[in-house]
């Protein structure tokens, strides 16, 4: 009989490797030449490398035999999985936009299901450093970040498929874009504060396309950086929420301890 935790491990394993060479054996192009008006600076793209760093410490963390019964990592195993091994290929679908954008969505979908699944549902996983470091924090980044990027490669591949913005433009439509985005990622940075880092990468990436756009395109430019302020204000708020929760729940009940807020 198959062990379905062992194959979990392996599986995270080989997405998180497999995910990593698709990814960078790819030919993203010049952020700063294309005609998208939600794609970051060129530079706003280094944050691959923490992130995969922390994917990758997280990928080894995750296969060790201690931690095959791991209930946090039972939780999100399978989602991580299927986020981090189909991220890679979009690159690779830029020709057909139609399955890009199917990517796009499945990715994004499985990404913030691994970062709210690990969530602590218990005050043991709360306090656990190594569930921070290890799984909080490296989900939250690629989720994070992923949030940004679907919106960037939804911009893309809608162009690569000749659908031009209708009125009012395609900075109006941009705009909505980058403030829907923001909205989406604040709410879920303050009602599911799982970890800081989740609104950093998204904050990052608003102000990297903020920094790429403004002032040549004042609109969609202010836009992405209003919604990267208020993804940071809405982070900062929810993990001071959380903070306070906890404490009250640890003075409730004798312990006095309370959560980090990473």
């Amino acid at each position: 009989m198959v062990d379905r935790d062992l194959l979990r491990q392996v599986t995270v394993a080989a997405a998180v490797s497999g995910g990593f060479i698709v990814g960078v054996s790819g030919d993203y192009g010049d952020a700063a030449a294309g005609p998208s008006l939600v794609v970051p600076a060129n530079y706003a793209f280094g944050i691959w490398a923490p992130i995969y760093a922390g994917l990758f410490s997280h990928a080894v963390y995750q296969a060790l035999p201690a931690r095959r019964r791991d209930p946090v990592l039972r939780r999100t195993g399978w989602a991580t999985a299927c986020a981090v091994g189909l991220s890679g290929f979009w690159v690779w679908a830029q020709g057909a936009p139609g399955l890009e954008l199917s990517l796009i969505a499945a990715t994004a979908a499985a990404a913030v299901t691994a970062y709210t699944r690990a969530a602590p549902a218990r005050p043991g996983e709360a306090v656990s450093v190594r569930d921070r470091w290890l799984v909080r924090v490296p989900l939250g980044l690629f989720s994070g970040w992923i949030t940004v990027a679907m919106v960037a490669g939804s911009g893309e591949a809608l162009i690569a498929s000749g659908i031009s913005a209708p009125w009012p433009g395609a900075e109006a439509w941009s705009a909505a874009a980058l403030v829907a985005a923001g909205g989406a990622a604040a709410t879920l940075a303050w009602l599911r504060p799982v970890s800081l880092a989740y609104a950093a990468a998204v904050t990052w990436g608003l102000a990297g396309v903020a920094v790429r756009l403004l002032p040549q395109y004042p609109v969609p430019g202010a836009a992405a950086l209003l919604a990267g302020v208020a993804v940071a204000a809405a982070g900062v708020a929810g993990a001071r929420r959380r903070r306070a929760a906890r404490a009250g729940a640890g003075h409730a009940s004798g312990t006095g301890k309370a959560a980090p807020t990473v």
